[in-house]
């Protein structure tokens, strides 16, 4: 009786790891967004994700908007303020949510984002300034 045994050829194996690259992309992507936040607002970015990203671009409206991030179950840290016409780049950690803060009650903030990085996952919503 011959013993039972496991072929792999080379191109079966390079396909598997072909695909595995493939998955591995599907975490990585690009959003690009004309972003307006409502008086007396926060834009709040990620939380949970299991990898990190980016958040860069640059203040087209008229208030500062001030960036921060939060870790579950932390208090928020303030990454700094991006005046009109100023830019921004922060990198957020995994797990973390990036907050975007309307500095006015009375104006529209507007920024034009690009955010790169783990995104596949990333929830998205506005919350009242505290």
């Amino acid at each position: 009786m011959m013993p039972f045994k496991i072929v792999r050829p080379a191109s079966v194996m390079a396909a598997a790891l072909t695909l595995v690259a493939l998955g591995a992309a599907v975490h990585a992507g690009t959003i690009n967004s004309n972003l307006q936040i409502d008086p007396g607002q926060t834009f709040e970015l990620g939380g949970g994700q299991e990898g990190g990203f980016v958040v860069t671009g640059t203040n087209t409206g008229p208030v500062a908007v001030v960036v921060l991030s939060k870790a579950d179950g932390a208090a928020a840290v303030e990454r700094g303020t991006v005046a009109p016409g100023g830019a921004v780049d922060a990198q957020i950690a995994p797990g973390e949510m990036a907050l975007l803060r309307n500095t006015s009650s009375q104006k529209t903030a507007r920024l034009k984002l690009k955010v790169t990085g783990d995104t596949s996952s990333l929830g998205m919503g506005y919350a009242d300034n505290p």
